[in-house]
C-alpha cells in the first residue's frame, strides 16, 4: 500500500493463490507508481520552466524601464541643448531689439524667439508621440504574449485532464475485464 496500491488490490494479492495473477497485480502497481513519479517529475519541470519564464519577463521589464529612463534622459539633454542654442541665438541679437530687417513691424529677435519656441514645441510633441506609440506597442505585445501563455497553459491543463480521464477509463476497463474473468472461473 506504500507504493500506491488500493486496499482492494492489496486484498486481491493477499487472498489470491495464483502466482501469475499476483505477479501481474504487483507489476501493475509498480507501473502505476512509476507513472505517478514521472508525472510528479514533469510537474516539477513545468514549474521550474514557469519560474524561469517569470524571471525572464521580470528582467525584460527591468530592461525596458531602463531603456525608457535612458530615452527620457536623452530627451532632457537634447531639450537642454536646444534651450542653450535658443538662448545663445537670442543673446546674439540682444541690444538689437529694435531692429526689424524685414520691415514687418515685429522686431527680429522676437521672431527668432517665437520660431525657437515653436521648434521646441514641435520636437517635444514628436518625441511624446513616438514615446506613447512605443509604449502602446509594448503593452499590446505584452497582452498578446500573456494571452498566448494563458492559452498554452489552458491547453496543457486540458491535455493533462484528458490524459488523467483516459487513464481512469483504462483502469476501469482493466478492472472490469479482470472482475469478469475472475467471476467467470
Amino acid at each position: 500500500m506504500q507504493n500506491g496500491a488500493s486496499l482492494l488490490e492489496a486484498a486481491e494479492v493477499l487472498t489470491n493463490d495464483n502466482f501469475n495473477i499476483i505477479k501481474q497485480k504487483l507489476k501493475e502497481m509498480q507501473e502505476r507508481q512509476e507513472r505517478m513519479q514521472q508525472q510528479a517529475q514533469e510537474a516539477e519541470q513545468q514549474q521550474a520552466m514557469q519560474l524561469q519564464q517569470m524571471q525572464n519577463e521580470q528582467r525584460e521589464q527591468e530592461l525596458m524601464l531602463e531603456e525608457a529612463k535612458m530615452e527620457l534622459e536623452r530627451y532632457k539633454i537634447d531639450a537642454d541643448n536646444q534651450t542653450k542654442i535658443a538662448v545663445a541665438e537670442i543673446s546674439a541679437y540682444r541690444g538689437s531689439e529694435e531692429k526689424d530687417a524685414n520691415q514687418n513691424g515685429i522686431p527680429d529677435p522676437m521672431e527668432i524667439a517665437k520660431d525657437a519656441t515653436q521648434q521646441r514645441k514641435i520636437a517635444s510633441d514628436e518625441y511624446t508621440k513616438r514615446y506613447e506609440a512605443r509604449q502602446k506597442k509594448e503593452i499590446e505585445d505584452k497582452k498578446i504574449e500573456l494571452e498566448r501563455d494563458r492559452m498554452k497553459h489552458e491547453m496543457e491543463l486540458q491535455k493533462q485532464k484528458d490524459d488523467a480521464a483516459m487513464e481512469r477509463e483504462r483502469i476501469k476497463a482493466r478492472t472490469a475485464l479482470k472482475n469478469k474473468t475472475s467471476s467467470g472461473k
